[in-house]
């Protein structure tokens, strides 16, 4: 049996991999949201408020005797409020940070103590970002919690060379996918974001990926690991 803790369940490219999960009846998925419309007795939902610390610290990962592979994805992530610094509200960063980065932060730190000593192959993906590298006007939330997440990777990466039974750690970026975050970027102004054209044009032209070909070139290197090209990787279809 393999067991996925998937954050972002709800949505987009968590969505299409739970999904795709059901489809072998050797899977268990356990997913974490705010929302859910997905049933199917190999799926287990946790509500779960990622922007709130105190959901997030409710999260126990369950006890697990025998399994071949047990995986967390750090899937959520939302862009928040788009405006520059000086602009936003307390709260929006707070939040942003919050679901980009801390509660990922969090739930690392569980399923490493969780599951350390647990002798099968286990394994973090982290779905980062091309902004972890790029520096947008109005996403200074985003870029740096990106950042910060490629960062906690390669530090797990480090700490885990020594350990008996190693956890494996990745951060991958997806690329540009057709997903709410882009609706949401798009229908912004352009004194917010001076880049606002350049990510109209990707949809006008096709030239997002879709979530569920993201969602199985994901699932396919977590399946195969030695696939994936580098600790921090992003993803080209």
């Amino acid at each position: 049996m393999n067991y996925y803790f998937i954050t972002g369940s709800s949505s987009g490219i968590g969505k299409a991999m739970v999904e795709e999960l059901l489809k072998y009846p050797n899977n268990q998925v356990i997913g974490l949201s705010r929302t859910n419309t997905l049933g199917d007795k190999q799926f287990e939902y946790w509500n779960c408020d990622l922007s709130k610390g105190a959901e997030v610290k409710a999260f126990k990962f369950q006890n697990i005797d025998k399994a071949d592979r047990i995986v967390l994805i750090n899937n959520a992530g939302d862009l928040g409020e788009i405006a520059y610094v000086g602009q936003q509200s307390d709260d929006n960063i707070i939040a942003s940070s919050m679901v980009n980065f801390t509660s990922a932060a969090v739930l690392m730190n569980k399923f490493i103590s969780a599951y350390q000593n647990f002798d099968g192959e286990k394994i973090i993906v982290n779905v980062s970002s091309g902004a972890a590298n790029s520096a947008y006007d109005g996403w200074a939330n985003y870029c740096s919690a990106k950042a910060a997440l490629n960062m906690f990777t390669r530090v797990i990466h480090e700490e885990q060379l020594g350990q008996n039974y190693p956890v494996q750690a990745y951060a991958i970026a997806p690329g540009v996918v057709d997903t709410l975050m882009q609706d949401t970027i798009r229908d912004v102004e352009e004194r917010s974001f001076s880049q606002i054209e350049k990510f109209r044009a990707l949809k006008e032209n096709n030239e997002l990926y879709q979530a569920h070909e993201v969602a199985e070139h994901l699932l396919a290197l977590i399946m195969n690991p030695k696939n994936i090209p580098s600790l921090i990787s992003r993803i080209q279809l």
